[in-house]
């Protein structure tokens, strides 16, 4: 066959694997052929079951359908594969086979109208569970062929077609009428159970490639549990699992096989690179008649290799221009000798070297990105080998999100990322991942269940970690809410005290009085009672009172004391919330009322410059220097340089969202979104301790992140992040 040229758009994965139309193919006639497969079994079965209920002798009905069956079953199933082969060929080619060209109107058998009707009833029944998958599928089929919109004809996986394999694979074959309607019974059945699997798996290949990603990976309708005459569900299909995760998964797969397809043209291009050598157990490089390593010696080279730190791995982690995967490779043939291999006999087989290549560059990303101390770096480095050693052992590693050994890293990283031992429960922290490494290191032989065991007692200990730190995240919240609730009174008191004085000479000391004492008491009632209270109202009379007492030109002026002897009680209220109280409350009264009688006889004089010299032209008060908040309001956002498209985006994070911002040694560090203030809309970040880190606008955010001091996190867990960053690298390489 040649190879296909479709116009696959969007992103390029595929595009160096020029076999993403022969890999589709060969899924779905996999999966359809193990279905139908599963079918005849089980009327194979249902005969039996049959036969023996009624007592049946060996020329029975029953035994006879089950001897037909039998004899026609290799027929049936080269008829089934051939209607699904001649399907894809004709989606390849673009032409409508010749039998699907023209329809016309013509009598039929009794026995083909009610084949004709079952298909029906298993069209109905597919297109009711898996409509949406299987439009999708459509259109991204169009797409590959350049077409607007595909002829169903020409569509392998559409309803009809489906339907139409098992009448296909009947055929001209002698088997009893009851028996056939029983065929297409379970063929609906296993269709509606278990199509989906292979629908989510091959819309996220499509999607992965960049074929129509907006269509997403539609779910089949949850049609409940199986029948009991299900088969049992495959391991890397665990029959608990969901259609939601049955869709996770068939992304996970599909990235595995992008990450597998850009090694191999990563490879042999490594060479030319600079100058840099092939190491000698790559695969790809042509080495002669070398025979690949068997699983077991690869697994023994590595068990020899996994109490100690390879000097591979120091290498890396000193320079960072150094190829873990490289090194390691390298290190391991060098190492077969020892139990007995001569490194010019042999190499890696191409599975095993993909397992190796995509554990040292995830290993690679996280020395290279992640926030490690010195400790943690050590106790990470100790983990490479064991961790190859899995993904040789186990591929599944890389292809869902709950494999073991990726729980355990993940649990790893968030126990000693930017721990520095700084406290006592930190240092426990460290001194347990310690422990599970040690585990690790002493106990892993081929058994995957050891990264199991490990995870759940990391994660328990986690859990009481997390309590403690949700302890602190509180503290930290409950501060800065009440932080900001202050802020808020004391800008509605200045407001208040703003609209009463603008405009108008104050004198001294009644100025002071405002803008510290009674400024405060209002703030204080704010908090306390809000804005709303009598307190509030009777604070506000307090100052109108007082200003109405300051001498105006054109206006009658009296002497203030009788009019401060009727406000002392409420005077003394005031300056008491400022713990001025006694004789300290009476001075400041007292001078009150001389500053007021001042400015009256000093109104009273043609002597405009003493006036002046006596009163005070208010401005905007601030607070008191010792009560100054240490974060401010930000009110200058448009000054801020910063991408408009990053707001939406920042407004939107989630709480308990993971980003990564610049410390005070410019580098970055893991960094939690904890709260988000309902008064200011400031977002509030802690560290992994539950110490608040950062409190600030989405336009102070969207200025970090514009100057690469705030990065965002694309996935929650560590491993994914690193296989992303892995998918950059390679991307970047290749290209």
């Amino acid at each position: 066959m040649t190879t296909p040229n479709f116009p696959v758009q969007g992103r390029w994965i595929y595009q160096n694997d020029p076999h993403l139309f022969d890999t589709l193919r060969k899924h779905s006639i996999e999966h359809l052929h193990i279905a139908f497969g599963r079918v005849l079994g089980r009327a194979d079965d249902w005969l039996f079951d049959l036969a023996q209920k009624e007592g049946a002798v060996t020329a029975s009905p029953q035994i006879d359908a089950m001897r037909s069956l039998r004899i026609a079953r290799a027929s049936m199933e080269r008829s089934f594969l051939a209607h699904f082969e001649s399907g894809f060929d004709a989606l390849h080619r673009k032409i409508v086979p010749a039998d699907k060209a023209h329809v016309t109107l013509s009598l039929v058998e009794e026995d083909q109208l009610e084949a004709q009707l079952a298909s029906e009833v298993v069209i109905e029944a597919i297109t009711r569970a898996h409509g949406p998958a299987l439009d999708a599928v459509e259109f991204r089929f169009a797409v590959m062929i350049g077409q607007p919109k595909l002829d169903p004809a020409l569509n392998p996986l559409s309803a009809v077609s489906l339907a139409n394999g098992v009448q296909v694979a009947q055929g001209e074959v002698s088997l009893p009428e009851n028996l056939r309607v029983v065929l297409f019974k379970l063929y609906e059945r296993e269709l509606v159970q278990n199509l989906g699997t292979l629908l989510t798996e091959l819309n996220a290949r499509m999607s992965a490639a960049g074929i129509l990603p907006e269509l997403g990976n539609p779910l089949p309708v949850d049609s409940g549990p199986p029948p009991p005459a299900a088969p049992q569900q495959t391991q890397a299909q665990p029959q608990s699992a969901t259609p939601q995760q049955h869709a996770q998964q068939a992304d996970d797969r599909a990235m595995f096989d992008a990450l597998c397809g850009l090694l191999h043209s990563w490879r042999p291009h490594v060479g030319d690179n600079g100058g840099m050598q092939v190491p000698a157990g790559m695969a790809a490089s042509g080495l002669g008649n070398r025979r690949p390593m068997a699983m077991g010696e690869l697994v023994s080279v590595l068990s020899l290799m996994q109490n100690h730190v390879p000097q591979s791995v120091e290498q890396a982690m000193a320079s960072p221009e150094a190829s873990l995967s490289m090194l390691m490779k390298q290190e391991m043939m060098r190492s077969a000798g020892n139990i007995g291999l001569p490194s010019d006999a042999i190499k890696m087989a191409p599975d095993d070297e993909d397992a190796v290549d995509l554990v040292g560059m995830l290993f690679d990303v996280l020395f290279d990105e992640r926030d490690f101390e010195a400790q943690a770096r050590t106790l990470i480095s100790r983990c490479v080998v064991p961790f190859v050693k899995a993904a040789v052992i186990d591929r599944r590693l890389f292809q869902y999100k709950t494999h073991p050994a990726r729980r355990l890293l993940n649990s790893l990283a968030e126990a000693v990322e930017g721990n520095k031992g700084e406290g006592p429960q930190e240092r426990e922290l460290l001194g347990k991942a310690e422990e599970t490494v040690d585990k690790l290191v002493a106990e892993f032989n081929e058994d995957i269940a050891i990264f199991e065991t490990l995870e759940q007692e990391l994660r328990s200990f986690l859990e009481q970690h997390r309590r403690r730190i949700e302890l602190a995240e509180r503290r930290a919240t409950e501060a800065q809410r009440g932080q900001e609730r202050l802020e808020q009174a004391r800008t509605l008191a200045a407001s208040e005290l703003n609209r009463r004085t603008a405009n108008r000479n104050v004198p001294t000391a009644l100025y002071d009085f405002l803008t510290r004492c009674w400024s405060h008491h209002l703030s204080m009632i704010a908090l306390r009672e809000g804005p709303d209270s009598a307190s509030w109202n009777s604070a506000l009379g307090v100052a109108d009172s007082l200003l109405d007492l300051v001498p105006q030109p054109g206006r009658a002026n009296h002497m203030a004391g009788p009019a401060l002897n009727n406000l002392r009680e409420p005077i003394e209220g005031v300056l008491a919330s400022s713990g001025i109280t006694g004789e300290a409350a009476q001075d400041m009264i007292r001078g009150l009322q001389a500053s007021l009688d001042e400015a009256a006889a000093a109104l009273g004089r043609a002597d405009a410059p003493a006036v002046a010299a006596s009163v005070v032209a208010p401005a905007a008060a601030p607070a008191p220097a010792e009560a100054q908040p240490g974060l401010v309001m930000v009110a200058d956002k448009d000054k801020f340089d910063y991408n408009a498209e990053d707001i939406p985006v920042l407004r939107a994070l989630k709480i308990g969202a993971w980003v990564d911002m610049a410390g005070e040694d410019q580098k970055l560090h893991p960094a939690k979104l904890s709260w988000v203030s309902p008064i200011s809309s400031r977002l509030m970040f802690v560290n992994r301790r539950g110490v608040r880190v950062l409190v600030a606008s989405a336009e102070e955010l969207a200025s970090m992140k514009k100057q690469g001091k705030l990065v965002l996190r694309e996935q929650e867990q560590v491993f994914d992040q690193a296989m992303h960053r892995v998918m950059g690298r390679l991307q970047n390489d290749v290209a």
